[in-house]
């Protein structure tokens, strides 16, 4: 019972990260969709929407995985840390990076 509790609050917690990650991606996107092409917004648009594309993938592997009980709760476990804090700081990495060059490049 406990870990069916934990994979529901670890899946719900997939949604945190969703909802900056989306923020961000329609933030820029409008920018970009609104004539400001700029390179480094068309690579935080890939970066930000590559991330939320994952992070869409995990939550459904480890829903269909949990319902069909074909994977270990530890396995799920670790893809569900991998979806909530993995996927959002290598975006975040990849955003200040992008950045970083813009500013240094001016």
């Amino acid at each position: 019972m406990w870990q069916r509790s934990l994979f529901w609050l670890g899946w719900l917690s997939l949604l945190i990260p969703g909802y900056f990650i989306s923020y961000g991606f329609t933030l820029v996107g409008s920018l970009v969709l609104s004539g400001y092409t700029e390179t480094v917004d068309l690579v935080l648009v890939l970066i930000m929407g590559t991330a939320l594309l994952e992070l869409l993938l995990i939550a459904i592997y480890t829903l269909t995985r949990f319902w069909f009980q074909d994977t270990s709760f530890g396995r799920l476990a670790l893809w569900l840390v991998l979806g909530a804090a993995g996927i959002p700081l290598a975006a975040l990495l990849g955003c200040v990076y992008a950045y970083a060059k813009l500013v240094l490049s001016m």
